[in-house]
């Protein structure tokens, strides 16, 4: 099947004002399918907005291609490309009313008024906004904007929706309410959405697949769920949600922890970093194979069901775990001893 989107070794790089130059983009190759919901994640710097604005047209590539449907736009200007894109900022016009807004780009190409008033009408509606038209843009809050910006960018049928994160001005429920509700939409319309975020949590949570960019370059690509459990660097599991990593030594089909615990690991290499997620570790005894963490609790925060700890181990320092409280009452300096099941382990190979 024809990719909707296809990025080949796609390079940029800008002058900095001290006359040297930043690489926002390092040959950098990816694949969209038609009707995916794709999170482009990573901190501030890693490339992930400039990819987007690439897409768009709003910036040139300095090498590499971008084809959509299998026909090249690399050259095409922004408003010839079948792409529309959702701004962090809404980008409203705040003297055009809810419905003119939404109808710009239509009138702009010259379509006819009652073609305008029936997309204007219908995209409204799937936005949830039917009733808005007259409304001027200052009447609205913070997540009705929202809609109509994606209103706006929607009306025009593009087949690629961009997002530079749209919900980082909206408060914590607004903004788990409309992550929701832009993946239903995505589902309803059948078409291609690029997000952008530097939330861990929003990624996780509504993604198709996820790429993690660092310094320019996807650092991985994949499922929320591969990626989370099973990270293919330092970067990449730092970056996506909390770790303890352990450095270990592998040697004749096993690894050592320095507490001098050891388990089955397979890697080619002698030096390794073992992953246990805060969450895989527990206060009941594990099956046979299990790794035990005995130490003393220097942090303990309780939410109702689970207890959020710091834990200090003699030999492997600080190890973060949430959980279950169990009727158990944990408080600092007490001691605890943790286990890891080993179905919940994860190496990371030491890197080049």
């Amino acid at each position: 099947m024809q990719p909707l989107l296809e990025i080949f070794k796609a390079s940029k790089s800008y002058r900095t004002p001290e006359g040297g130059t930043v690489t926002a983009l390092d040959d950098v190759s990816l694949k969209v399918s038609s009707s995916e919901f794709l999170t482009l994640l990573g901190p501030s710097g890693c490339g992930k907005t400039t990819m987007l604005r690439t897409v768009s047209g709003f910036e040139s590539l300095d090498e590499g291609d971008i084809a959509v449907d299998g026909v090249v736009i690399t050259d095409e200007p922004a408003y010839r490309r079948p792409v529309n894109t959702v701004f962090q900022t809404y980008a409203l016009f705040p003297h055009l009313n809810v419905g003119r807004n939404v109808a710009y780009s239509l009138e702009v190409a010259g379509t006819d008024s009652k073609e305008i008033a029936r997309r204007v009408g219908a995209t409204l509606e799937l936005v949830g906004l039917t009733g808005l038209e007259k409304r001027n843009i200052s009447q609205l809050s913070g997540g009705q904007q929202q809609r109509v910006a994606l209103a706006r960018a929607l009306v025009a049928k593009p087949k690629l929706l961009l997002l530079d994160e749209p919900l980082s001005a909206l408060d914590k429920n607004l903004r788990q309410k409309m992550q929701k509700e832009l993946k239903n939409l995505q589902a309803e319309l059948g078409i291609g959405f690029i997000f952008v975020t530097h939330d861990q949590e929003e990624a996780l949570t509504m993604s198709d697949r996820i790429a993690v960019l660092a310094h320019g370059k996807i650092q991985q690509l994949g499922k929320p769920e591969d990626l989370y459990r099973h990270p293919a660097n330092l970067f990449a599991a730092n970056f996506l949600g909390e770790s303890n990593l352990f450095s270990v030594s592998v040697s004749s089909g096993f690894a050592t922890l320095a507490d001098g615990q050891t388990l089955p690991c397979h890697l080619a290499t002698r030096k390794a970093t073992l992953m246990i997620r805060p969450e895989a570790l527990s206060l009941d005894a594990g099956e046979a194979g299990s790794l035990t963490f005995a130490g003393i609790v220097r942090e303990s925060y309780y939410s109702g069901k689970d207890y959020t700890l710091e834990i200090e181990h003699p030999s492997l320092g600080t190890i973060q775990a949430l959980v279950r409280a169990g009727g158990r009452t944990i408080e600092p300096g007490s001691t605890i001893t943790l286990h890891a099941e080993p179905g919940q382990f994860h190496f990371i190979p030491e890197q080049a």
